[in-house]
C-alpha cells in the first residue's frame, strides 16, 4: 500500500496492478469496498493496462473526510493522478463507485483528462430514477430520508446497523443472491480477493460505507447533462439492485451506451473484466 498526502492533511491510500507501462485505468470501488477490489491481474496485464485502485476516505488506509459529498471525489482523483504523473487516464466505477465516477466526469477540470468513463452495476440519482425511493428496502428508506435533513444522525444509524458485519467481515459477502453472483462468490480464483477487499473496507469500521451511502442518498450536486458524453455502462440482467438506475442513466447521460450481460449479476464485472477493458480501451 502506498499513500498520497493531500493538501488538507489527509492521506489517500492506493495500489497499482498490471502493466506499469500500460494505459492507466483508475478504478473506483463499491460500497463497502477498498483498493483491494482488483479484477483478474492476468487479464489486466494482457490488455497492457496500468490499473490504479484507491480507498475512498474512511476505507482501508485513507483518512476519513467527514460530511463528504460526491463532488468531493474529483479533487482526490485529480491529486492521485497528479502524484502518479497521469496526464490523462480511463476512469471506471463499480457499483456505488459509479456515482463517484460520474461526479468526476461532470467536473470540467478533471473531465478534460478522462480518455473514457465507464460504470458497471452503478446507481442512479434517487430523485431522478422513477420509483427509486419506493423501491428501497423498508429498513433503509427512513435512514436515507434522514440523510437529507440530519446526515450525521443518518451516518450513526448506518454504523450501528453494520456493526455485526464490521465484527465479522466475511459474513458480509454471504453466499446468497442470484445464481451468477453465487458462482462468483464461490469461485476460488475470486473469493480470496473479495475477502481481502471486505476486510480492508471495514478496517476503520463502517464510517466509510456510511459516508458513501449518505452522499449517494443526498442530491448529487450535478446533473446528468453535465457529464461528458459517451459514458459506457454495464448491467447484469440478474442484478435487480442496479437495473432501474442503469437504465435511467443509459437514457439520461449524453451519448451513453449500455451493455447488458445476459448471464451475470451484480458481480458481473469480475467474469467480464476482459470485455470491459476491451471496450474502455477501444
Amino acid at each position: 500500500m502506498a499513500g498520497v498526502a493531500l493538501d488538507d492533511g489527509r492521506t489517500l491510500a492506493y495500489e497499482e496492478h498490471g502493466d506499469p507501462d500500460g494505459v492507466p485505468v483508475v478504478l473506483l470501488h463499491g460500497a463497502p469496498g477498498s483498493r483491494r477490489f482488483v479484477p483478474d491481474d492476468a487479464t489486466t496485464c494482457s490488455r497492457r493496462v496500468r490499473l490504479v485502485t484507491f480507498d475512498r476516505p474512511g476505507y482501508g488506509g485513507s483518512t476519513r473526510r467527514e460530511g463528504r459529498e460526491l463532488l468531493d471525489t474529483p479533487p482526490d482523483v485529480a491529486a492521485l493522478a497528479d502524484a502518479l504523473g497521469l496526464d490523462d487516464f480511463v476512469l471506471f466505477g463499480v457499483s456505488a463507485g459509479g456515482a463517484h465516477a460520474l461526479a468526476c466526469a461532470a467536473t470540467p477540470a478533471l473531465a478534460s483528462r478522462l480518455r473514457r468513463v465507464g460504470v458497471a452495476s452503478g446507481p442512479g440519482p434517487l430523485d431522478e430514477v422513477p420509483g427509486a425511493w419506493d423501491a428501497m428496502p423498508p429498513h433503509m428508506r427512513p435512514t436515507a430520508e434522514m440523510a437529507r435533513h440530519d446526515p450525521r444522525r443518518s451516518i450513526r444509524a448506518v454504523v450501528r446497523y453494520m456493526q455485526g458485519w464490521v465484527d465479522d467481515p466475511p459474513s458480509y459477502l454471504g453466499d446468497g443472491g442470484p445464481a451468477p453472483d453465487r458462482a462468483v462468490l464461490a469461485d476460488p480464483s475470486v473469493r480470496p480477493m473479495l475477502l481481502d477487499d471486505v476486510h480492508e473496507a471495514f478496517r476503520q469500521g463502517a464510517l466509510g460505507l456510511a459516508d458513501d451511502l449518505v452522499a449517494s442518498w443526498r442530491p448529487w450536486g450535478f446533473t446528468t447533462a453535465a457529464v461528458v458524453p459517451g459514458v459506457l455502462l454495464w448491467h447484469g440482467a440478474h442484478d435487480l439492485r442496479a437495473e432501474a438506475g442503469l437504465r435511467y442513466l443509459a437514457a439520461a447521460l449524453p451519448g451513453a451506451r449500455l451493455t447488458v450481460w445476459a448471464d451475470q449479476g451484480h458481480y458481473g464485472v469480475l467474469p467480464e473484466w476482459g470485455s470491459v477493458l476491451d471496450a474502455l480501451l477501444d
